[in-house]
């Protein structure tokens, strides 16, 4: 048959789930229903073989959160040319199987609106809000019209008492290849090969009974993208890439959006960001990719969340605008009406590390959020999942790829005590107004100390946050204070300047308090920390003997230094001449 020649520049990003498939054959999975974790927490009932296996889990790529998808999305670019933003409309096909020992019950039609209904809380509807309208998600085969079709083995012997990611033949890839085999004569594939690369881009799998994400049980299918070895149909394209989901949540007829919408943002190149070993909960209910999948009335996914600002930027639907020098007052609208999105790191400097933040409000797919505010998101594209979380007193070298700094410095998530609240947002109901190098949860790099990045002044009104965004020391600095907020705080030119071998410098403090005196180079790297901790009201004095933290002379040159106080920074130069 023809194959219809789509115009979408989506295309690429579905390449994506095509060539991940190729370049790990891994297992992308659907968070555990909080309420099941509890309770297998409390010992109250069998904890799953998806979770108990996680070792062996992560050996066959399952969770493994390996980070190809940059390379996959610039090989998938680069392929299709991809010069615009994402827009389109993209074939999706979807098929619905039973079992003899698990029979459905749920109408084939209700299928056809929870996925496809441009209206109301839909599939289609979501993708259309989280990209703008850009992309639309249809098909040519409506559920309804290729009914619930009878799988030729039973449940168990898919499910096998191993959630459907056991050993092949008794899993859910053979399930999809029985699948394709039994519908091959009345789908026409071809026409889901949406960029003529031979392969179908999406398959959505609607399996009978319960997931075992809410479930618990070992004889439930676990909802998940994976893929099968290409198999060719009958129209000339290949099936390989698929995702799998239960027919209903916990009692039929209350199938909602949540783990289909997850299960596709997996098949759109994002990887899951919450812990995908259960030691924390990554990003929380902040956003689709972790237990945001599981926001709406009753916590069943009826409303998930929007995908964070990096998940945004990673699809293609916002780009970041790069803060690179400081901007006082700046207005940040939600990022659901607006696609604002800041970067902040040193200077604007590009790199792995860097702060995201994004205005999110209660209002649409995100209206069971935990709370409205400004998000500040600490990203390193150098890891590849958020398995390894970091707190205070552990390695920062291990740390989340997409980390939220929670404005309570609490690090509730990293400590798994809760997925998300209020007290996460700025400035939220503790009303913090700074995120600064001296704030409960601080603006330093991982590894190599202050990062210049501070959010300041944050306030909001009627859902619009306003707030100072710094990244540098600033660029031209003179002799005069840079002053954020009060003038009763002092910091005295260095004396002598020029000096060698050491000089000393002078601050006032109106009130005791905890501050940091840093001293950096001309090009943003920290040379050496003379203060770090309380000092008293009133003059007080420190001395730099020209040297950085191991004792070692410094080069000549101008170097600044920094006074850091709550609300409040200072910065001078300084000449050091040997």
């Amino acid at each position: 048959m023809q194959r219809t020649n789509q115009t979408s520049t989506f295309r690429f990003l579905i390449i994506t789930g095509i060539l991940a498939i190729f370049l790990t054959g891994s297992v992308i999975a659907m968070p555990p229903h909080p309420s099941m974790l509890e309770k297998a927490e409390q010992a109250q009932k069998s904890v799953p073989y998806f979770l108990v296996n996680l070792d062996e889990m992560h050996n066959k790529g399952i969770c493994s959160g390996e980070k190809i998808f940059n390379k996959v999305i610039k090989d998938a670019k680069d392929a299709v040319g991809h010069n615009s933003a994402v827009s389109g409309t993209f074939n999706v096909l979807a098929i619905l199987v039973d079992f003899s020992d698990n029979i459905a019950v749920v109408p084939t039609t209700d299928f056809d609106s929870v996925l496809f209904d441009s209206n109301g809380i839909t599939v289609r509807n979501y993708y259309s809000d989280v990209s703008y309208g850009s992309l639309d998600l249809v098909t040519l085969d409506l559920p309804s019209s290729l009914g619930w079709n009878r799988a030729p083995q039973t449940y168990a012997y898919y499910a096998n008492n191993a959630n459907g990611v056991g050993a092949y033949p008794q899993n859910s890839q053979k399930l999809v290849e029985d699948l394709v085999d039994a519908v091959d004569g009345a789908v026409d594939f071809s026409s889901y090969d949406n960029d003529n690369n031979s392969f179908v881009d999406v398959l959505i799998v609607m399996h009978a009974g319960q997931g075992a994400e809410v479930s618990g049980l070992n004889s439930d299918i676990w909802s998940h993208k994976w893929g099968i070895s290409p198999k060719m149909t009958n129209d000339g394209v290949y099936v390989s890439s698929y995702t799998i989901q239960p027919e209903y949540i916990t009692t039929p007829g209350d199938l909602t959006i949540g783990v289909i919408s997850h299960e596709l943002a997996h098949g759109f190149g994002l990887p899951d960001l919450y812990d995908t070993d259960y030691s924390s909960n990554g990003i929380g209910r902040w956003g689709i990719m972790a237990f945001g999948s599981w926001l709406g009335p009753s916590g069943k996914g009826g409303r998930p969340a929007a995908p964070s600002a990096w998940s945004r930027i990673e699809m293609g639907f916002n780009t970041a605008t790069n803060v690179a020098s400081n901007v006082n007052g700046q207005i940040i609208n939600d990022v659901k009406s607006s696609g604002q999105i800041f970067r902040l790191w040193t200077s604007g400097n590009m790199g792995n590390e860097y702060f995201l933040i994004e205005n999110r409000q209660k209002t649409g797919y995100d209206t069971y959020l935990p709370g409205s505010g400004l998000l500040i998101w600490h990203i390193d594209d150098g890891k590849s999942s958020n398995e390894d979380e970091w707190y205070p007193s552990l390695s920062a070298s291990n740390h989340y790829m997409v980390a939220l700094e929670q404005a309570d410095g609490l690090y509730e998530l990293e400590h798994a005590n809760d997925y998300g609240d209020a007290n996460d947002i700025f400035p939220g109901n503790l009303n913090v107004t700074d995120f600064n190098a001296l704030s409960s949860t601080t603006s330093d790099s991982y590894t190599s100390g202050g990062s210049f990045v501070a959010v300041e002044n944050i306030s909001s009104n009627s859902g619009v946050i306003t707030a100072d965004l710094v990244v540098a020391l600033a660029a031209g600095i003179d002799d005069e204070d840079i002053d954020i907020l009060p003038q009763e705080y002092s910091l005295a030119q260095n004396y002598p300047n020029p000096f060698n071998p050491a000089t000393t410098i002078e601050y006032y403090l109106p009130s005791s308090g905890k501050i940091e005196i840093e001293v950096y180079n001309i090009a943003g790297q920290k040379v050496k920390t003379l203060v770090d901790g309380n000092a008293t009201v009133g003059t007080n004095s420190i001395d730099w003997d020209g040297t950085d933290e191991t004792g070692s002379e410094v080069a000549s040159g101008m170097y600044f230094y920094r006074l850091q106080a709550p609300s409040y920074t200072m910065t001078k130069k300084m000449t050091l001449l040997r």
